[in-house]
Order: C-alpha cells, then structure tokens, then sequence
C-alpha cells in the first residue's frame, strides 16, 4: 500500500543538516552524491526554495493506515514518528522502507506570507506500478494547504514500501508546485537491494 506522509516540523533551523532527527507527523536531482548545500536555489515571483534534509529515514512510532482518495492505492500512514538516519539518493528496494526529504519555502510574496495557509501542489512520479486491480500507476498529483509560519513554509515529503508491488526500480522523483510554477524537486533512485547505496554530501 502507498503510505503517503506528510509531517509537521517541530524542530529549529538550526538542526536541519544533523545525520539524525526525530520528527512527528500529523498526516499522511539526479542520482549519486547530492549536495546539500547547493539546494538553495531563487524560484519565480522571488519565492526561494531549500531541501535540507533527504534519504532515508525509519519509523521510530509507526502511524495508522487510513483510506484516501488521493493516493494511487488509496491508502495513507497517519501520525507516524520518522528518525532520518541517512543522507542518500540510492533507496533499497525492501519493504518497510521509508524515504522522503525536508525542505523550506521562504521570501514569499507578501499575499501568501501574510495568510496562515498557502495551497500548493505535490506531484510524485514514479516507475510504473502494477496495482492489485490490473492497473498501472506512475504517479500522482495533489493539492494541499500548507502552513505559513514566520513567513516560511516547513514541508517533509515521502514514501514507505509496504508491499510487494511497489518495489520498482528506477527514479521516484517528487515535487512542490505553486500554481503552475515548480519550487523544489527531490529525485531518488530505488535499486534492488544489496547495491551500494551514495551517501550525500554537505559540503
């Protein structure tokens, strides 16, 4: 099942480039070494962009599996607690493992940093995946309200393999859209397991 999550930060700045962090969640590039200190990058209308944490994470307090109509199989996690414990592109294709990044929007425009909210998409593009139905999913594409604090946006996007048919070799690529206008874009590479996984740097 696809266990979409999207977590809420409660942490500072200030710890966004430690190997490890725990983070709780409220619900749900190119591959080789990725440098985390060059993804800060000037987006449209002067929105800024930075992914400062990416990899591999694992589940510390595992969430509750809830129905959504958004996700391709239909399913989500909510509420887990997620620890990342590797800075890395490469992603084992081995069920119950969760991967995903953290990022932050900021210089934005006066009329979405003086709201609470902010509507932004997400888009996930993925292998091709054969459903339990017979059909075939290679991503999806979803509208959310994100939370403006302190004129910034936090945001955590990922995935866990929960069952056999999601284990697809190949790029998992996903992104944060606002409007018709791209701000972050993270790619990973699921390989079978066993190959040597690359390790990002912060330089």
């Amino acid at each position: 099942m696809h266990r979409l999550i999207v977590v809420l930060f409660f942490m500072v700045l200030a710890s966004c480039n430690k190997t490890a962090s725990n983070t709780d969640a409220d619900n749900h590039a190119t591959t080789g070494h990725m440098n985390v200190a060059a993804m800060s990058v000037r987006q449209p209308e002067g929105i800024r962009s930075h992914v400062f944490q990416s990899g591999l994470y694992k589940a510390v307090r595992k969430g509750k599996i809830r129905k959504s109509a958004v996700t391709d199989t239909g399913k989500v996690i909510s509420r887990p607690k997620l620890e990342h414990v590797s800075m890395t592109d490469r992603i084992p294709l081995v069920k119950e493992t969760y991967f995903g990044y953290q990022y932050r929007l900021f210089n934005l425009p006066a009329d979405i940093r003086d709201k609470p909210v902010v509507k932004l998409r997400k888009v996930l593009i993925h292998p091709p995946m054969t459903l339990p139905d017979g059909s075939t999913s290679t991503g999806w594409d979803q509208t959310f309200k994100a939370r403006v604090e302190n004129e910034q946006v936090l945001g955590f996007d990922g995935y866990a393999f929960n069952e056999d048919y999601e284990l697809v070799e190949g790029d998992w690529v996903f992104q944060v859209w606002y409007k018709d206008r791209k701000l972050v874009e993270r790619k990973f590479f699921a390989v079978p397991p066993g190959q040597k996984q690359a390790v990002a740097t912060t330089e």
